[in-house]
This record gives C-alpha cells, sequence and structure tokens, in this order.
C-alpha cells in the first residue's frame, strides 16, 4: 500500500456536484410544469368542457322545441313550412352533435385520470430520488472535495 495517494482535479468534482445540482432543478422544474399541465388538462375536461356540453344540450333542444313549435304553427295556419323543416333537421343535428360531444367528454374522464395514474407511477420514483438519493449525493461529493482539499493542505511525511 503506497504512504500517499495521487489526486488530480479536485475541482472537477464540484463541476460534477453544480451539474448535478442543475439536473436536480430542471428536473423538478419539469415534473411541477407537467402535474400543473396535468390538473389543467384535468380542469378542462371535468369541468370546462363537460359542462359546457351539457349546458349546449340544454340550449340546443330549447331551439329545436322553438323550431318545432314554430313548424307546428306554420303547419295549422297552412303556411309553407319548407323552412321550418330545413330549421328542424339542423336542429336535430345541433342537438346529436353536443350530446355526442357530452359523451364523449364522459368517456374520455376515466382514460385520463388512468393516463394521469400511470404517469405519476413513474415520475413519482423520480422526484424521490430528486429530493433524497441525489440531494444526499451532493453533499457527499462536497465532502468528498472538501477532505481532498484538507488532504492537500497537509504536508507530505519527511522522508529519511
Amino acid at each position: 500500500m503506497a504512504d500517499s495517494a495521487r489526486v488530480g482535479r479536485i475541482d472537477d468534482i464540484r463541476v460534477f456536484r453544480e451539474a448535478l445540482g442543475n439536473f436536480i432543478d430542471d428536473a423538478r422544474n419539469a415534473l411541477t410544469a407537467v402535474e400543473m399541465e396535468n390538473r389543467r388538462i384535468t380542469d378542462w375536461v371535468k369541468n370546462t368542457q363537460k359542462f359546457y356540453w351539457i349546458n349546449e344540450v340544454k340550449r340546443r333542444r330549447e331551439k329545436m322545441n322553438e323550431i318545432r313549435t314554430e313548424l307546428h304553427r306554420k303547419k295549422l295556419s297552412g303556411a309553407g313550412d319548407t323552412d321550418a323543416k330545413e330549421a328542424t333537421r339542423v336542429a336535430k343535428m345541433r342537438l346529436a352533435e353536443a350530446e355526442q360531444k357530452v359523451e364523449i367528454v364522459k368517456k374520455w374522464e376515466p382514460q385520463l385520470d388512468h393516463a394521469i395514474a400511470e404517469y405519476l407511477s413513474h415520475s413519482r420514483p423520480l422526484g424521490d430520488m430528486l429530493t433524497g438519493e441525489l440531494e444526499h449525493a451532493m453533499a457527499m461529493l462536497e465532502r468528498m472535495a472538501e477532505a481532498l482539499d484538507k488532504y492537500l493542505a497537509t504536508a507530505p511525511p519527511p522522508s529519511t
């Protein structure tokens, strides 16, 4: 066993530690950004879109009833009802579209929940590693650099 160790560049340990710190910050920021985006999308699908299309169904149903009433009046009065029939057909199509959108939103809610849960099952271990193991590694790298600095500061043993 040798009486001395050959120590190279201690600054490289500090450069690596700084790069690791930057990686930890970037990874945390990315995880936070994705979490915020997941919340935004979930709110958009489950609240904004769902309630929008439910209200559209109600609104379009009311509009269709108004058009049907107008068609009925024209039939009773003997007036031409071609325009009213076309308006009824268009209103039915629009109502069917809104009802279909409500069903699509309802269908996608559980799929979105599943996709986010799957993402979280993969991202949480990374988040745990960022706050646990990698921060511990940074502290260990700093202690190593300090210990090597102290070692280099000691005078070599006298030669005999």
